[in-house]
């Protein structure tokens, strides 16, 4: 029995090592590089803290408050945001995500309306919205709430064959 708990735990170090994570946050963080967000790239006369590429990073941060990023895609693709509710202490009553086209042409918009957005959380903590784009370039992305809580934002950039594919497994 000795050497079966020493393998445990010689297993659970190895893994350690290499970067595995146990539990949800570790989970929804997997590889990316925490990416502190915190620069001023002019983008639609406004200013975005970080470039979101590849889907190798993320960022976090706490509401209330406002987030900016930019999202490049490489045509018409579907704009993923997830939002990792470290803490959920009261929802607000107003939380907007709007996805921009390149050059700020058109604009999308995901508004809350009073709803508490912590009821639209997923079993593993997460808050995830979807927009459609439909132009080559770089999509400013702003994240603004008055709820109350800590968070991590990670974003995906999804052909729509692989949309296809979620949907058909009934997942999303």
């Amino acid at each position: 029995m000795r050497t079966l708990s020493h393998l445990s735990v010689v297993t659970v170090l190895a893994l350690a090592s290499t970067g595995c994570s146990f539990g949800s946050e570790g989970t929804f963080i997997g590889p990316r590089a925490l990416d502190t967000c915190d620069l001023e790239i002019p983008i639609c006369n406004t200013t975005a803290g970080c470039k979101l590429v590849e889907e190798d990073r993320y960022i976090e941060g706490q509401f209330p408050g406002q987030r900016s990023m930019i999202v490049p895609t490489a045509g018409e693709a579907t704009i993923r945001v997830e939002v990792f509710w470290r803490s959920q202490l009261g929802p607000g009553a107003d939380t907007e995500i709007i996805w921009h086209e390149p050059a700020c042409v058109d604009a999308f918009r995901f508004e809350s309306q009073g709803a508490n957005i912590f009821d639209d959380t997923n079993a593993q903590g997460i808050f995830i919205k979807d927009r459609k784009v439909f132009r080559e370039g770089e999509h400013l992305v702003e994240i603004r709430s008055d709820a109350t809580g800590e968070f991590l934002v990670r974003t995906s950039v999804l052909t729509n064959s692989e949309i296809e594919a979620e949907k058909a497994t009934g997942l999303f």
